[in-house]
């Protein structure tokens, strides 16, 4: 059912959510009924989607990037349609501490050109101003600023100084920490930086890294390849329970992150493809050693890389995989490839990660025949 009537502070002409105007169980019918299409090779092992109470489905997103624009009346924080932008002050899916952060960063930003403010990111208790230049704002004053955020919690304030910025979000250089502190725990006690992704709802990533753990069976004749693994959430669950743990990142900040999150595990720096060498050699000592291996995979809208699922789907060294997929067509291609030589598909337990998007995103459990 539809209903004719935006939610508050929502703008009619944004797009970013497309299932605004539905009902929680009509959005997740559409979300079973997508899955089911472009997962159609395993429909008997899909599950239904989980997700979250209907009062917990509006603001829940606690990491945000917005575009900025200066306007007649100062910068102005939205969303791009073609050529202009289009103000989102008090987005409903943003926690309401968030909407704060931004109508500060708006309010308090010396509104000139020479700024260059491009993008806002929120991630979590850490704000960073994306400026579109290589020279940092003069005599600006950040306490009316810092004295807003640190009213509403966050702990970091970022200056990310990027000529590129709008090709690539972040480079590697131009970090600048304006006020606070670099680092800040998520949900889970875990430390992450400014960079950092995260997922939105506790306790349905919770329940997912619990699946995954159930059937991945970690102990300490287990070894686990975690591929992709962020700042160590999953990596931890792994290591808690005595399995050895490689883990593979490619954000400098993520890596570091991990390995104090982790300090069991070994963590390597780069792409999982350029790393593919060293994860090979890795396996293949796990496996000499009469250790049980399992790999855990959660990877961009791109999937698994080309040669990492060439390599797996020809050495076929992990008895199970853990596959959070966050695009259900990249995941039936990685699907087919890998149950073409050797693995079977024992479950698909999608989770609603993005409540009022058409996003849906789904954990695969694939063990070796």
């Amino acid at each position: 059912m539809i209903s004719p009537i935006l939610p508050a502070g929502c703008v009619e002409r944004c797009r970013g959510c497309k299932h605004r105007l539905l009902t929680r169980a009509d959005s997740l019918a559409q979300k079973q009924t997508f899955l089911a299409t472009q997962l159609s090779d395993w429909c008997n092992v899909l599950e239904p989607v989980r997700s979250v109470a209907d009062d917990a489905r509006w603001h829940y997103r606690t990491r945000t990037t917005m575009s900025a624009a200066l306007g007649p009346s100062g910068w102005q924080l939205g969303m791009w349609s073609r050529d202009e932008l289009i103000p989102i002050p008090q987005c409903p899916v943003h926690t309401h501490r968030v909407n704060a952060a931004l109508k500060a960063v708006a309010a308090h930003t010396p509104a000139n050109s020479a700024t260059a403010l491009a993008y806002v990111v929120v991630s979590g208790n850490q704000v960073v101003l994306v400026l579109k230049t290589k020279q940092k704002p003069q005599n600006w004053d950040i306490t009316p600023l810092t004295s807003v955020l640190q009213q509403h919690g966050f702990e970091g304030l970022w200056l990310h100084l990027n000529p590129s910025a709008g090709k690539r979000l972040f480079e590697k250089c131009g970090w600048q920490l304006l006020w606070g502190q670099p680092r800040s725990a998520d949900f889970n006690g875990l430390l992450y930086g400014p960079a950092a992704f995260q997922q939105l709802l506790a306790m349905l990533y919770n329940q997912s890294l619990h699946e995954a753990e159930r059937f991945l069976s970690p102990d300490e004749h287990t070894a686990v390849a975690d591929l992709y693994c962020g700042n160590g959430n999953s990596m931890r669950r792994w290591a808690q329970c005595g399995a050895r743990v490689l883990g593979v990142e490619v954000g400098g900040d993520a890596v570091e992150c991990a390995r104090l999150n982790v300090p069991q595990a070994e963590v390597l720096r780069g792409a999982c493809r350029l790393r593919l060498p060293q994860i090979a050699a890795w396996c293949q000592a796990q496996a000499e050693q009469e250790f049980t291996l399992a790999m855990y995979v959660n990877p961009p809208r791109t999937g698994i890389e080309v040669e990492v699922l060439e390599w797996l789907c020809k050495h076929r060294l992990p008895k199970r995989i853990g596959y959070l997929s966050c695009s259900p067509g990249t995941l039936a291609k990685n699907l087919m490839a890998l149950t073409a030589n050797g693995y079977a598909v024992h479950r698909l337990v999608p989770f609603d990660f993005f409540p009022q998007t058409h996003h849906v995103e789904c954990l695969a459990l694939l063990e070796r025949e």
